[in-house]
């Protein structure tokens, strides 16, 4: 690897990763006001934690799971919205799908290499990927891989910093599901 290639497996502390925070591609500890400067009239990429999400602790879809995954990033495209930012979730839409498909059934929740590529084209037509500090977000290999993609195509990528939002848990039949 050289001093500029990304590593493939997840690694947030990559030394890497200063040559394009130098660069201004990569913005660590973006506040709300950051995305909103650098995002108006451009369509944002909303990157937020799923799959280690909607699993069961055996390994198997959980549509509860799923469906509180899907709803903290609802909540991050609604707070930028009300900020002006139009922010494409790819989480919201799929739950949605997966939701809509539970009939036939053919649709799979957990498919990765299906989902990486139904999410590519959302991810390249957008011009900066943001992401929000759901719990989760830095243990993700799908928001990885969509930051490395983003900078290797010299997209801008924001990582919101902790605290920004002050509500992220949400209530779920009743019962506090904190985040």
């Amino acid at each position: 690897m050289n001093e500029t290639q990304l590593p493939v497996r997840r690694d947030w502390r990559s030394p890497v990763l200063g040559h394009y925070i130098e660069a201004a591609m990569l913005v660590r500890d973006a506040t709300v006001a950051d995305v909103v400067s650098r995002c108006r009239s451009r369509l944002c990429y909303l990157a937020t934690p799923y799959t280690k999400i909607a699993r069961h602790p055996d390994g198997g879809y959980c549509p509860t799971r799923s469906l509180e995954a899907a709803t903290k990033a609802a909540r991050w495209a609604r707070l930028l919205a009300l900020e002006g930012i139009t922010a494409v979730s790819p989480i919201v839409q799929s739950v949605e799908m997966v939701n809509a498909d539970l009939i036939n059934g053919e649709l799979d929740p957990l498919d990765q290499d299906f989902w990486e590529n139904w999410c590519r084209a959302l991810l390249r037509a957008s011009a900066v990927v943001v992401v929000p500090p759901i719990p989760g977000w830095d243990e993700s290999d799908g928001i990885w891989t969509e930051v490395l993609l983003a900078l290797e195509w010299q997209m801008q990528v924001l990582l919101i910093r902790h605290g920004e939002q002050h509500d992220t848990s949400i209530l779920i039949g009743g019962m506090h599901h904190g985040g």
